[in-house]
């Protein structure tokens, strides 16, 4: 038994070597859209397979110790290949395929990979800005600025509804600043992400600090 049990032990060892060396060479075909990385979906069966097994198992360390490798070499293939790739943007990259190993390691609640569950969720957030501010560009960073003054003189102690009559807060430069945002198709591109967050922070302070103005984020 002893033996059956080290035999199978080198062969597990040498089915996670093979495994880590297949996302190591993964190349993604540089004229299509990235989606789901093959190497991600491969690690989300092989997980899947492994708790389905030895999810009440009393010894996982072998298990456990496999878990690590491959998910660090996943996360570092993802970077890989969304630095290589021309089609995709690379925080395109990254944000679907780090949330889809944040769903993968939510739903099936591997205590060990709780720091990994973790580290997928903020290295999501992390290219969601990234890809906001891409995509988003100038315009939006000029409205973020103008906003976030607003929130800077509130929390210094100015009554909201009083914001507006500082010259560089007032009615008519809020004005100003949405006429230089971006074509209404930009906010229809953007309502399924952070965008909506930030859409509905800027309505509540205009509702606050510009009461009665009829100032509204329509962009034209």
């Amino acid at each position: 038994l002893g033996n059956c049990l080290i035999v199978v032990k080198r062969l597990f060892d040498k089915f996670i070597a093979n495994l880590k060396k297949q996302i190591e060479e993964v190349r993604i075909q540089k004229n299509k859209r990235c989606g789901i990385l093959p190497f991600v979906a491969k690690f989300e069966e092989f997980a899947e397979i492994s708790e389905g097994i030895f999810k009440s198992a009393e010894r996982r360390t072998d298990l456990d110790r496999a878990y690590h490798q491959l998910i660090k070499v996943v996360f570092d293939n993802v970077e890989r290949v969304a630095a290589e790739h021309v089609k995709s943007p690379r925080a395109v990259v990254t944000l679907e395929n780090y949330h889809h190993l944040f769903r993968v390691l939510s739903r099936l609640k591997i205590s060990c990979l709780e720091n990994e569950r973790r580290d997928a969720k903020q290295k999501y957030n992390v290219s969601l800005d990234a890809y906001v501010r891409e995509m988003l560009g100038r315009p939006m960073e000029k409205l973020n600025i103008f906003f976030e003054g607003v929130q800077e003189r509130i929390t210094a102690g100015v009554k909201a509804e009083e914001v507006g009559y500082q010259l560089a807060f007032s009615k008519q430069e809020l004005r100003k600043c949405i006429k230089e945002y971006p074509s209404k198709e930009v906010k229809e591109a953007h309502e399924g992400i952070k965008f909506i967050q930030q859409y509905k922070h800027f309505e509540d302070l205009i509702s606050r600090c510009y009461p009665g103005s009829m100032i509204t984020l329509e962009f034209t």
